[in-house]
């Protein structure tokens, strides 16, 4: 298996709710550790969590408000991406 190198311009590809998951796939250069550190990013070594439909939702209306939008305010963010899910549950 491939190991990817994440350096401090690739970690929000890989930020996962708040965590990023090492499960043997990545390496992450020091700079890109300081960033994660700065951000508030908990490192976790191990596989990732299964989630949920509304989880994985959640995390691709975030990305898109992120790098489409600018939006960087991590409340903001949050608050209208739980906003488009319930949105979303609620006509589905």
């Amino acid at each position: 298996m491939a190991k990817k190198l994440v350096s401090e311009k690739g970690v929000d590809e890989i930020i996962v709710g708040g965590s990023v998951y090492m499960d043997g796939s990545i390496i992450l250069t020091p700079g890109a550790k300081d960033v994660l550190r700065n951000k508030g990013v908990t490192i976790v070594y191990g596989p990732r969590p299964e989630t949920s439909e509304e989880d994985r939702l959640e995390a691709m209306v975030a990305d898109l408000l992120k790098k489409e939008y600018g939006i960087t305010d991590d409340a903001q963010v949050k608050a209208v991406s739980s906003k488009v899910v319930e949105m979303i549950k609620n006509n589905a």
